[in-house]
Order: C-alpha cells, then sequence, then structure tokens
C-alpha cells in the first residue's frame, strides 16, 4: 500500500457548469439506466474547488452551500476515495473545499463538476501524474456524467455517460441561463419520461458537423426529458414558455432541469434580453460564455 505523497501545497480550480445542447434519451435497459446521445458544451460558471494537505487518514469536505450534503454520498468524497483505491494508497489525506455557485437539481452537472475536479487536483496533491485517460476510468466509477469534466469544452456524450468524445467545435454565442428556484429530481424526471409516450428520433448530425455554434444552431438544439420535466413541474412549463416569448427564439432546457437558457451571439444583446427576462420573470438570469473563452 502507498501513502499520499505528492505536493505539498494548496491547489485550486474553477469547476464548470455544463449545457446539454442536445439530449436524446432511449428506452431504458434492463439494468436500470437509460442510453443517452448529448451534444454537451463546458460553461464559465464555475464553482471552486480548493484543496489542501491534511494530516495522514484524513479526508475532509467542507462546502460554503448548508445545502450541500458532504457525506460519503457526496461525489467529492465518492471520487476522493475511488481514486485513493485505484492509486492503492493507504491513508488518503486532504481538506477538500466547495464555494458553490452552481445550483443543485438545475442540470448543470455542478455536483459531477465537482468531483472531476477533485480527480483533477488530488492527481496534482498526491504526486500521481495519472494521464486524462486513466483519471477517466475513476471518474466512471463516481457518477455517470463526471467523465466529460474531464474532456473538452464541446463533448459528444454517449452511453450511460462514459463515451466522451472530444470536439474541435467552438459555441461562439453568449448562453443567457435562466436559474428558477425549482429542483428538479433527475431520477423523478427519468421515471416520468418513461411513462410518456416516447420522443421522435431527433438527430445531432447537423450540430455534429458545425465548426462553430451559435444562436442559428437553436432549431436543432433539442432535449428529450423537457416533457417529462414540465409534467412534473407545471410552474416550469410556464416559465418556459414566457422565456420563450421574451426571448423571440427557442428556449432549451438542460440535463433534466431546472436551468433554461438560450443563445444570443452579441453580447449586448445577450445582456439586454438577460436583463429583460430577470425583471419580467423575477428570476435569477446569468449571461456567460463557453468556459476558457
Amino acid at each position: 500500500m502507498a501513502r499520499a505523497g505528492g505536493e505539498m501545497a494548496t491547489h485550486s480550480a474553477g469547476s464548470p457548469a455544463k449545457v446539454n445542447l442536445t439530449l436524446a434519451v432511449r428506452p431504458r435497459r434492463a439494468d436500470g439506466f437509460h442510453p443517452i446521445e448529448s451534444l454537451v458544451a463546458l460553461l464559465d460558471f464555475c464553482d471552486r474547488v480548493t484543496i489542501e494537505p491534511a494530516d495522514r487518514g484524513r479526508l475532509e469536505v467542507v462546502c460554503d452551500d448548508p445545502g450541500v450534503p458532504i457525506g460519503d454520498d457526496n461525489l467529492v468524497v465518492r471520487a476522493a476515495r475511488r481514486l485513493a483505491a485505484a492509486a492503492d494508497i493507504e491513508a488518503p489525506a486532504a481538506r477538500i473545499r466547495i464555494e458553490k455557485r452552481i445550483p443543485m437539481g438545475a442540470g448543470l452537472g455542478g455536483g459531477s463538476s465537482n468531483a472531476a475536479t477533485t480527480l483533477r487536483l488530488l492527481n496534482q496533491l498526491w504526486g500521481l501524474h495519472w494521464s486524462v485517460d486513466r483519471l477517466s476510468l475513476v471518474a466512471q466509477e463516481v457518477g455517470a456524467d463526471v467523465p466529460l469534466f474531464l474532456r473538452g469544452v464541446v463533448s459528444f456524450v454517449s452511453g450511460r455517460g462514459e463515451h466522451v468524445q472530444e470536439l474541435a467545435a467552438e459555441l461562439r454565442s453568449w448562453v443567457v441561463l435562466i436559474l428558477p428556484d425549482i429542483h428538479a429530481d433527475t431520477a423523478a424526471v427519468y421515471r416520468r419520461f418513461d411513462r410518456l409516450p416516447p420522443p421522435p428520433r431527433c438527430k445531432h448530425a447537423a450540430l455534429l458537423r458545425m465548426e462553430r455554434i451559435g444562436e442559428a444552431q437553436l432549431p436543432d438544439m433539442f432535449n428529450d426529458l423537457e416533457p417529462a420535466a414540465f409534467d412534473l413541474h407545471p410552474p416550469l412549463r410556464e416559465l418556459h414558455a414566457r422565456a420563450e416569448r421574451l426571448a423571440a427564439r427557442p428556449v432549451r432546457m438542460s440535463g433534466s432541469g431546472s436551468a433554461l437558457y438560450t443563445l444570443v451571439d452579441e453580447a449586448v444583446e445577450a445582456r439586454r434580453l438577460a436583463d429583460a427576462m430577470a425583471s419580467d420573470l423575477r428570476i435569477r438570469v446569468a449571461v456567460v460564455a463557453a468556459h476558457g473563452r
């Protein structure tokens, strides 16, 4: 058994949200999971994860949001333990601090992103020097969405989320992100999805061929979970309708909800629309770019 013996310094990084530009959901398999296909972009809308050395055998997670559980079910805790086990570290030690900005239950992948960022930072703190491919094998064991946060800004994800193909495409538009105070439980949304008629088979091909993705591609974007989420949360359905009227363009949902978004190519127009939505809908609205843009 090894001991963690890496760089005894503090490591910190932004932990980006994701948005699903497309999301196709297939019928549930015998193992209980739904195969998906999704074009995903990472956003410059981030939590922050900071990792510090700790006494031998002490693995601690703290968070500035009291609503975030920090026990064994937390994906960050799971990521740290799985990495320690995979690296044969006898007494893993770290103090992991999470500063939250990404809301929970929004379909933006905040918990999965935090777990992926934790893997990256512990890889440094513990002096492992593992490749992204090797870290991704651990990430698959932590959660379905975790591997994509180890990859590029725009990716095509399939299977349960474990198959991640980095794309050269750029998300050039500003993302107007609508953040309702609605917690959408992923499992509940999928259960409702199973009871609804199967969605039409939408195609990703048009978007996968694009080198630059912007507001002109909004009509090609879709999310098969929207009907289920709207059925479970009628206020979200009404919010979506009002947001589309204000935006005069398609508005989509990310993941299993509840976050909604649209794309605007020009920064001034994006901020104007966000201000109008925040005022009219009385809701939190952010204007963000693709991660690292």
